[in-house]
């Protein structure tokens, strides 16, 4: 009890150690049901006075160093740790954070907030030097996974593009397509999948608006710049649209509902802003039988600027931590959002007004709906992520230390494990998967062992692990280049077994990339024009690049030199 009672202190919002009853495969919890953490101001921290600059950086590197291997950990009791550390480390210097306040000036754009978030960035909030216990903590926890991303998916590139290209593989590989929540974040927007980026990562599910906010945050953690573009409605309003790279004086375009980089026309390479305003045939491009695409090359010259930001990166000690990280510790965890937003107008071709800037909403509104408690995203969350609190018996060969038992979350620590790129061995994602996927004998044993009027439910959660765990299988092979595998992984056990499952559609798209690589292109289109999902115009446009006679852009193609590069193409 002390533990929950902790938990429901310090919460995280890891689900998978907040959601209460246990379900073990061979000590498997089932999670009855789940409650926010409590919301408040942040919890005082006594000023530790005298401690040397050794001793200050010894509690920062054991704060990362949790965090960089959280599935080794209680969540609970690491947060606590993490919590403490980082404010003895910032208390104890206070004249360097006294600096550091001196220099630090709010930013500019959080004016441009809608009032229902303004009460997020206080001057007090933003610049106070205590770290709160509840989104802090996960801020820099979810930052640490996406650079960790950022590392592994990047491949070999070099270039911008190239770097950006990859990233944005990455998360549309990664991410199957939900139409929840929609890309106009407002009070009144439907859905109820308002998750916050490190539970996007963990779900391996997300919406246009979700893809876009991880590949954005991805661009960042490689030393690159992104915004989102958006373009104005009749009555003023601003409609967010697709995320861009600003780079070299150009803004270059994404598609993350169509799943794609927006081609250029006549030549290999990523369109940009102003090409598209040269050229209409860059967006009409997207054009099919059944619908215009919904943005036109008139509508370049009246974009507006979206700066992602969220009142952690906005604050004064996010700041004051990321100059102190270096190496492999470096993360970014700061947005300097005007000048973000002043850069990527810079890239924009100017019409008769001047171009506005604005932070995006959705990561407020993101952060509202968390704060408001709302059950039904609090059900959303824990039916998504229930299962990564699943444990396993883990038998270990060897002598010594490295023999015997020990228990592990083999979803959990797979994912965490394919984030940092760590595929192969008995450590590896791989493994972790393959735990995650028992016989149907042993499941058989341990549903025989609950109540029988428990027996329906622990079935479902097994069901929904060994489904989740065959199909990121799936995806690790296809970002290996392991072809043949991912297709079995992907085809004949996931699309096959469970034709109407929660990965069928991404398993479709997926599939038919590894089989255009196999060489069957007739196969992948096939595929590729069964697609139902929201990802179907692009899938459509997809199937068109590789039939017969047409020239597949470069953006879509997968190099083969950098296949065996880790979660990264």
């Amino acid at each position: 009890m002390a533990v929950r009672e902790r938990r429901a202190q310090h919460g995280v919002t890891m689900f998978l150690q907040r959601c209460g009853r246990g379900l073990v495969l061979l000590v498997l919890l089932f999670s009855g049901g789940c409650a926010e953490p409590p919301v408040g101001p942040p919890t005082e921290v006594a000023i530790v006075p005298h401690i040397s600059e050794e001793v200050r950086g010894k509690l920062l590197e054991g704060a990362i160093t949790i965090l960089d291997r959280l599935e080794n950990y209680d969540e609970a009791l690491a947060v606590e740790q993490v919590f403490d550390r980082l404010n003895q480390w910032i208390h104890a210097d206070p004249v360097g954070d006294a600096a550091a306040s001196a220099e630090w000036k709010e930013d500019s754009l959080r004016d441009s907030l809608p009032e229902d978030y303004q009460d997020m960035c206080t001057d007090e909030k933003l610049g106070s030097s205590v770290f709160d216990p509840i989104y802090d903590i996960v801020a820099i926890r979810d930052q640490r996974w996406l650079a960790d991303i950022a590392k592994t998916a990047r491949g070999e590139a070099l270039d911008d593009i190239d770097i950006a290209t990859s990233l944005f593989r990455w998360t549309i590989r990664s991410l199957a397509i939900q139409s929840d929540p929609p890309l106009l974040a407002t009070a009144g927007s439907s859905g109820v999948r308002w998750f916050e980026r490190g539970e996007i990562l963990l779900s391996g599910r997300g919406s246009a608006a979700q893809r876009s906010w991880i590949f954005l945050e991805l661009l960042r953690q490689a030393g690159l710049q992104g915004v989102m573009l958006a373009t104005v409605d009749r009555d003023g309003s601003y409609r967010p649209w697709l995320p861009a790279l600003i780079s070299g004086g150009e803004a270059y375009l994404f598609e993350p509902t169509y799943g794609i980089p927006v081609p250029s026309v006549g030549a290999p390479g990523v369109a940009t802003v102003r090409e598209a305003a040269a050229n209409p045939a860059v967006l009409t491009q997207f054009d099919d039988d059944s619908r215009r695409y919904p943005v036109a090359s008139d509508d370049m010259s009246s974009l507006v600027v979206l700066v992602v930001a969220d009142p952690q990166s906005l604050s004064r000690r996010m700041d004051l931590l990321e100059q102190s990280l270096f190496g492999g510790s470096a993360v970014r965890l700061a947005t300097d959002a005007s000048a973000l937003g002043s850069f990527a107008v810079a890239a924009l071709p100017q019409g008769e007004r001047e171009t506005p800037v604005a932070l995006w909403s959705f990561p407020f509104e993101v952060r509202r709906r968390r704060q408001a408690k709302e059950m039904a995203v609090t059900h959303a969350l824990a039916e998504e992520l229930q299962v990564m609190g699943v444990v396993v018996e883990e038998k270990r060969k060897g002598s010594g230390l490295s023999s015997g038992r020990r228990t592990i979350r083999p979803l959990y620590a797979g994912r965490l494990r394919e984030f940092r790129g760590e595929l192969e061995g008995p450590n590896g994602a791989k493994k972790a998967y393959l735990l995650a996927r028992p016989s149907n004998a042993a499941v058989a044993d341990l549903v025989a062992r609950v109540p029988e009027g428990q027996r329906e439910a622990v079935r479902r959660v097994y069901v929904q692990m060994k489904e989740d765990a065959t199909y990121w299988l799936g995806i690790v092979t296809l970002s290996e280049g392991d072809y043949e595998i991912a297709v079995d992984y992907l085809g004949r056990m996931t699309l096959l077994a469970s034709p109407d499952g929660r990965w069928a559609s991404a398993a479709r798209v997926n599939l038919a990339e590894a089989k255009i690589q196999t060489g069957d292109t007739q196969g992948a289109i096939e595929l590729l024009r069964e697609d139902r999902s929201p990802q179907r115009f692009g899938s459509r446009f997809r199937a068109q690049q590789v039939a017969p006679g047409s020239t597949p852009e470069a953006p879509t193609r997968q190099p083969d030199d950098e296949t065996k590069a880790g979660p990264s193409e």
